[in-house]
């Protein structure tokens, strides 16, 4: 170890990573850097005085008993102590006169060394002296028998262990005038080294005993002693320095030796060792370890025992096993050295108290430690509780992984600013694969989306029907109401759906399309709902639209050819502003703007009872309807500037320009199929010019407009309009087949690759039946 927490012994932490910024924390520190986030140390603190945040778990200094139970359980070591073993080094270098106090548990740490050649080690790293801890247990077994009779009401609790004496300051203060009001055996030790002393020596105290190191920020016990260290810190020094057993000789400790008090690590030894009885007393409550000193002190604070004495060590196995980690025994293989020390050994002689230390300077007193916060109520609790999906006694799990026992102290926890709600692993992992599949939703929307757009033409503002529609989509963009883009096929719906998209706050997200039309009821549902069962892996997305779409724009491409059960269950979506998943028990919030498109007339769809009231009135309430080519005039060039660029792209083809008599038929044309008839006709267009600039014998023929009212009724029927271009272009391509080939009509039915008979039926039905070649006769012998 360097210094900063407990270690592995045989472990170089000298050479490890260099130190990084530490936030200071009390006795323990955290380095953020490390720290993994895994949360051992709230699992393994017994007193939870971790403080979580967003970087790292920090120590609670007004909750820390440093006990050093977490510096055990940090795998990264991320957390540290105190930089006594810097002080000490420091103190040696400087050679200021400096002892040490060996603890009594010494010899469990430290079997292959014999206790002479251990102090002379200790003395060759610049130590002026070495003592025994354990006088430190005999000079309290002078005063204590005294102190107890004196203790007023019972139950009088032994303050030997500093970690003991730190829970019952800070953790329960009901119960700070039941304890005995005497020091720890090493600092009396370290009391009894400087009193006789002129001048006062630096003193360091060496156990295995984390504790002890929280000890000395008391007032009273920091005038006593300089600095604590592991035994795992001493195997530093001594590693450091090259000490061996086996190249040293043997030297005696300094001042008197030990008596029963080298028996005082042993477990339930305290006892005898203090004079006071034995642990099979009825009277007499004597325990080890974490859970059993929390339960007896709870129960004493609660007045559910009545004991006359209580002695209790917070490590299992007592001082013998500490929070040290310094020797790789176990607790049961240590106790033999510890009993073989205490009978070999021959101690020098007896100490009297009184004529070398006054009993005042054996007592100390208890302060009132306990951190003053506001229990959270019961309001808090639950929302707390509920922010983690806990809305009944059956979804506390009360698991322990977040490092509390019960998910209640957890919430309450939260409260207090100690904890976090992501420390709840089945939540935690609950919410991350939530947020997976909605980032595999929202791949497969992108996927969708990418695949299934098309770009049929701008909304190229030239035109004041189209400002005006722009200006007033824009305003509908802020807005969540349904929206309802109305129109002659073509003439841009799903561009202008696209576009209040992109100006609306969802348009972070992808915009999501389906089309109504010659879809059955069935599939449409399964698309906006989601499919009954999964599908195989690729051949549908997870989750249907409405689930898939969720923060973005969901647009229905022609609501009015869309069934009747889906006309009823989008007006029911929108009534509730929920739907439910297959099966039926899972309800959905609606987080998706819906808009519709239609080229019907949907007020004539109400009347003939082919389109849903309810559904007409949501989306009704905002309505644009959008202008045909024909009324966008002033348009139509740039249009037709950005729909040549746009397939010269695609086609790969180079269109140098235009003659301006194709644009004045082009603005001469009434434009039935609206954008995509426009597209399609320069789309040809540019490949018949094949790199030269577009003429009018690139078009296909094309029927001029006539009179505005004969216009409007040609064009209020989008099929029969279709159906006479059609018959315009089968028209002239016969024409131009028959010129090809002199009016040879057998040589221009094998030129448009139909049969002989077919071809004469077209010119029949075009009214050609009777001249083989509008411009030339058929040559003879050819039919």
């Amino acid at each position: 170890m360097n210094g900063r927490g407990n270690s592995l012994p045989g472990v170089d932490y000298q050479r490890l990573q260099p130190a990084r910024k530490l936030l200071p924390m009390g006795l323990i520190q955290t380095d953020p850097h490390r720290c993994r986030a895994c949360h051992a140390c709230v699992r393994h603190c017994p007193v939870k005085a971790i403080r979580v945040s967003a970087d790292s778990a920090a120590t609670d200094p007004a909750r820390c008993i440093a006990c050093g139970r977490c510096l055990q359980a940090c795998s990264p070591q991320a957390r540290t102590a105190g930089g006594a073993l810097q002080r000490v080094r420091r103190l040696l270098d400087r050679r200021e006169p400096t002892v040490a106090v060996l603890g009594p548990a010494f010899p469990a740490f430290y079997g292959d060394w014999q206790p002479g050649r251990l102090v002379a080690a200790i003395r060759q790293l610049g130590f002026q002296g070495v003592h025994e801890g354990a006088v430190g247990a005999d000079l309290l077994a002078r005063v204590v028998p005294g102190l107890l009779s004196a203790q007023g009401q019972p139950p009088c609790i032994l303050s030997h262990c500093p970690a003991v004496v730190a829970l019952v300051e800070r953790h329960f203060p009901q119960l700070l005038r039941h304890l005995l009001p005497v020091v720890t055996p090493l600092v009396a030790a370290a009391r009894l080294i400087r009193k006789p002393l002129d001048q006062t020596p630096r003193i360091v105290l060496i156990s295995s005993c984390f504790a002890t190191k929280g000890e000395m920020a008391d007032d009273q016990i920091a005038d006593s002693v300089d600095a604590a260290l592991t035994f795992a810190e001493l195997n530093l020094l001594l590693s450091d320095a090259g000490h061996t057993p086996q190249r040293l000789g043997e030297e005696d400790f300094s001042g008197p030796a030990g008596g029963l008090g080298r028996r005082f690590p042993l477990p339930a030894a305290a006892l005898s060792v203090l004079g006071l009885g034995t642990a099979s007393d009825p009277e007499v409550l004597s325990a080890e370890g974490a859970d059993n000193v929390l339960e007896i002190l709870r129960d004493l604070a609660a007045g559910r025992i009545h004991p006359r004495l209580v002695d209790l060590r917070w490590c299992r196995g007592g001082c013998l096993a500490g929070s040290d980690g310094g020797s790789r025994l176990s607790a049961f293989a240590r106790a033999p050295l510890i009993r073989h020390y205490a009978a070999t050994a021959k101690p020098a002689g007896e100490i009297g108290v009184d004529d070398v230390l006054p009993r005042s300077d054996l007592q100390r007193r208890f302060t009132h430690r306990h951190p003053a916060r506001d229990l959270p109520d019961g309001e808090h609790i639950r929302r707390i509780l509920q922010a983690t999906d806990k809305y009944a006694i059956g979804d506390e799990l009360n698991c322990g992984a977040c490092g509390y026992p019960t998910c209640r102290e957890h919430a309450a926890a939260v409260c207090r600013g100690l904890a976090r709600e992501d420390m709840c692993r089945p939540w935690f992992i609950k919410r991350l694969s939530a947020q997976s599949r909605q980032m595999e939703q929202r791949y497969q929307l992108a996927r969708l989306v990418l695949s299934g757009r098309e770009q049929v033409g701008d909304l190229v503002a030239r035109d004041a029907p189209t400002r005006k529609l722009l200006q007033i989509g824009r305003e509908l963009a802020a807005t969540e109401s349904p929206l309802l883009l109305r129109g002659e096929p073509g003439t841009g719906k799903k561009t202008l759906a696209r576009l209040i998209h992109d100006s609306s706050p969802r348009a972070a997200l992808p915009m999501a399309m389906v089309n109504c039309s010659g879809r059955t009821a069935e599939q449409l549902l399964r698309m906006l709902r989601g499919p009954d069962a999964p599908g195989i892996e690729g051949s549908e997305p997870p989750g249907g639209l409405l689930l898939m779409a969720s923060g973005s724009t969901l647009v229905l491409e022609e609501i009015g050819d869309a069934p009747a059960e889906i006309q009823s269950f989008l007006a029911e979506v929108l009534d509730r502003s929920h739907f439910s998943l297959p099966g039926g028990k899972i309800e959905q919030p609606l987080n998706v703007r819906l808009m519709a498109t239609s080229s019907r007339n949907l007020e004539a769809g109400l009347q003939e009872g082919w389109f849903n009231r309810d559904l007409y009135v949501h989306f009704s309430l905002c309505s644009l309807n959008l202008p045909p080519l024909r009324a966008r005039g002033d348009s139509l060039p740039e249009l037709v500037r950005t729909l040549l660029r746009r397939a010269a792209q695609r086609l790969h083809l180079q269109v140098s320009d235009m003659e301006p008599a194709v644009l004045k038929i082009l603005q001469g044309h009434d434009w039935p199929g609206n954008l995509y008839e426009l597209a399609n006709v320069l789309e040809r267009a540019a490949q018949l010019a094949d790199g030269a600039p577009i003429r009018a014998e690139h078009l296909p023929l094309l029927p001029t407009a006539g009179p505005a009212a004969d216009s409007a009724e040609r064009h209020r029927d989008f099929r029969a309009s279709r159906d006479r271009q059609l018959q315009g272009i089968e028209h002239s391509l016969l024409e131009r087949f028959l010129h090809e080939n002199n009016g040879n009509v057998s040589a221009a039915a094998r030129s448009a690759n139909l049969p002989r008979r077919t071809f004469y039926r077209l010119l029949e039905r075009h009214g050609l039946q009777r001249r083989e070649s509008p411009r030339g006769a058929p040559r003879k012998g050819n039919d």
